[in-house]
C-alpha cells in the first residue's frame, strides 16, 4: 500500500511478513528476502539544509537510498533507506527513514541516477503478484508503479524479479526466476555419536519469464515463458536501447552424468530479446563462468561487456552475440582475499574498473581496444570482500577517486586519477569504513559496521556531519 508521511514524504511500505529463517529465494538473492528502503534528502549545491527529520526535500533537493539489512531483522535481508547530506558542517543532520519492505531483489538505479527500481512479489488466489515500483530520486516520490500476476504459479513458489533499465528509453524490463519446489522421498543423516535423523527431500525447479513495464504508461507487456525449465534461477542481464540481453545455465541433470562417462559442465547461454518481445533475435553459447553476481556494462556501442573472474572483459556483440575476451593487466593480480569487484560505464564511453582486494582502480577505454587510460593505487582495505561493494568510487567529473582507508590507517582517502597521487586523507581515530558514495552535491557518504553508521565528507573529505541508522547497509544508491 501506499503511506504519506505526515511531512509530505511519500514511499512504499510493504506489508509482506518476515520469514523465520532463510527461504531458497533469500539465499539466491544474497539473503535480500525482507527489506526495507530508506531515504533521505540531499540539499543541492548552495542550499541550506532541508526541513526537519523525515520530511520531504526542499525544492533541487536530491535523496541517497541505503540498503541493508535491520539490526533486528532474523536473518541477512534487504532494507532501502535514506537520509540527508548536509550542506556544511552547521547545518542540521537528517535521520534516515523507511520507505519499502520485503523486496524481491536488490533495487537497481536507472543509468542516469534518476530512479531506484523496486521488485516486490505477492501471493494472491490468483497467482503471483509482482510489483514494480519506481522510485524518483529528487523526490524520494513514487513516480510510476504498475503490477503484473502470474497466473497458475503456487502459494510456496519463490520468485527472483530483477528489474533493468533500458538506457534512453521508458522501458524497464524485468527477469523473473520462478523456482518451483516439489517434495518426494527421505533424507537420512547420521552425525557423530551415530544419531540417525530423516528429513523429506525438497527439489526445486526453475525457469524464467520475461515482462516489461513502460514508465511512462505505467503498464506491462508479458509476461513471456522461456521455456527453459530446469534451469538455474541465478543470471546475468543488461539491456541497451533496442535489446534485453539474459545469460541463463540449463541445470545438470544426475541421471546424464556418471564417473564411468563423465561429461563437462553445460555452458551458459545469452540471448537477446527485442524489447517487449519474449522471442529472441539470436540465442548463443556463452564462455565460463555461469552467470551470477559479475558486474556488466553497457557500453557506447550497444555492446555487452560481462567483467569475470575479476581481470577478464567478455563483451558480447550486440548485433551477433559473439563473444570477445579481453584480459585487463592490472587486475590479473591474485590475493587470497576476496575482492568485491565494482565496474560502472562513465558519461565518456570509459569503463571504471575497481577491485579493492589489490589496492587498484583502472579507466579502460572501450573504444581503443580497452587501452587502460588511467590507474590508480590505494591501500588494501581491511575487509575488501564485504559488503558494501563500493569500496573505491569517482566523484562526477571523473578526476577524484576515493576509496576506504587501508587496513591500518582506516578512514577515507581521495586521489587523483590523472596522476594516481593522494591528494585528501580523513583519517581521525582510525576509523573503518566498508563502503563509500559520491552524492548529487558532491559530497561523500562513507559507511562503517559500527555506530554511527554514516558520515559525510566535504569533496575535500572535511568531516560534515555523522548520522546513525540500525540499518547494517549493503548499498547505497
Amino acid at each position: 500500500m501506499f503511506h504519506r508521511r505526515k511531512t509530505g514524504a511519500v514511499g512504499l511500505l510493504h506489508s509482506g511478513r518476515l520469514a523465520s529463517g532463510l527461504s531458497r529465494r533469500e539465499v539466491l538473492a544474497g539473503g535480500v528476502g525482507a527489506g526495507a528502503l530508506l531515504a533521505f534528502p540531499i540539499g543541492s549545491p548552495g542550499s541550506g539544509s532541508t526541513a526537519a527529520t523525515g520530511s520531504a526535500a526542499s525544492s533541487g533537493s536530491w535523496y541517497a537510498f541505503l540498503y541493508g539489512t535491520p539490526e533486528s531483522s532474523p536473518y541477512p535481508g534487504g532494507s532501502f533507506m535514506a537520509a540527508q547530506s548536509p550542506a556544511s558542517a552547521s547545518s542540521s543532520a537528517h535521520s534516515p527513514f523507511q520507505l519499502a519492505s520485503t523486496l524481491a531483489a536488490t533495487p537497481v538505479t536507472s543509468p542516469d541516477q534518476a530512479t531506484v527500481a523496486l521488485a516486490t512479489v505477492d501471493t494472491t488466489a490468483h497467482g503471483a503478484k509482482v510489483t514494480l515500483t519506481l522510485i524518483d530520486q529528487a523526490t524520494a516520490a513514487v513516480s510510476k508503479q504498475g503490477s503484473l500476476t502470474l497466473a497458475g504459479v503456487p502459494a510456496d513458489a519463490s520468485i527472483l524479479a530483477t528489474p533493468v533499465f533500458a538506457p534512453g528509453t521508458t522501458t524497464v524490463a524485468l527477469v523473473l526466476a520462478i523456482m518451483i519446489p516439489s517434495t518426494g522421498g527421505t533424507l537420512r543423516k547420521t552425525d557423530q555419536s551415530g544419531k540417525v535423523t530423516t528429513a523429506t527431500a525438497t527439489t526445486w525447479k526453475s525457469h524464467h519469464e520475461l515482462a516489461y513495464f513502460d514508465s511512462s504508461s505505467g503498464t506491462f507487456t508479458g509476461a513471456f515463458d522461456l521455456a527453459d525449465e530446469p534451469s538455474l534461477a541465478l543470471t546475468t542481464v543488461a539491456a541497451n536501447g533496442t535489446d534485453l540481453f539474459v545469460w541463463t545455465t540449463p541445470k545438470q541433470q544426475p541421471t546424464a552424468y556418471s564417473k564411468a562417462n563423465p561429461k563437462p559442465a553445460p555452458l551458459s547461454t545469452v540471448r537477446a530479446f527485442p524489447l517487449g518481445s519474449g522471442k529472441p533475435r539470436f540465442s548463443v553459447q556463452s564462455p565460463a563462468p555461469w552467470p551470477g553476481g559479475e558486474p556488466v556494462a553497457t557500453l557506447a556501442s550497444g555492446d555487452i561487456a560481462r567483467l569475470v573472474y575479476a581481470r577478464n572483459l567478455q563483451v558480447c556483440s550486440a548485433k551477433t552475440g559473439d563473444i570477445t575476451s579481453h584480459t585487463l593487466a592490472p587486475l590479473a593480480v591474485d590475493r587470497p582475499k576476496p575482492s568485491a569487484v565494482t565496474m560502472q560505464a562513465r558519461p565518456d564511453g570509459t569503463l571504471f574498473i575497481a577491485k579493492p582486494g589489490i589496492g587498484t582502480a583502472v579507466i579502460v577505454d572501450p573504444a581503443d581496444s580497452f587501452r587502460v587510460k588511467s590507474q590508480v593505487k590505494f591501500s588494501v582495505p581491511r575487509a575488501p570482500g564485504s559488503a558494501p561493494w563500493t569500496k573505491a568510487v569517482l566523484s562526477s567529473s571523473g578526476d577524484t577517486l576515493y576509496v576506504v582507508g587501508g587496513a591500518s590507517s582506516g578512514g577515507v582517502s581521495a586521489y587523483d586519477v590523472s596522476t594516481g597521487k593522494l591528494t585528501a586523507s580523513y583519517a581521525q581515530g582510525g576509523r573503518q569504513y566498508t563502503g563509500l558514495s559520491v552524492l548529487p552535491d558532491g559530497n561523500v557518504l562513507a559507511v562503517g559496521p559500527t555506530h554511527p553508521r554514516l558520515a559525510f565528507f566535504s569533496p575535500a573529505l572535511s568531516l560534515l556531519h555523522t548520522v546513525d541508522t540500525s540499518l547494517q547497509i549493503a548499498a547505497v544508491y
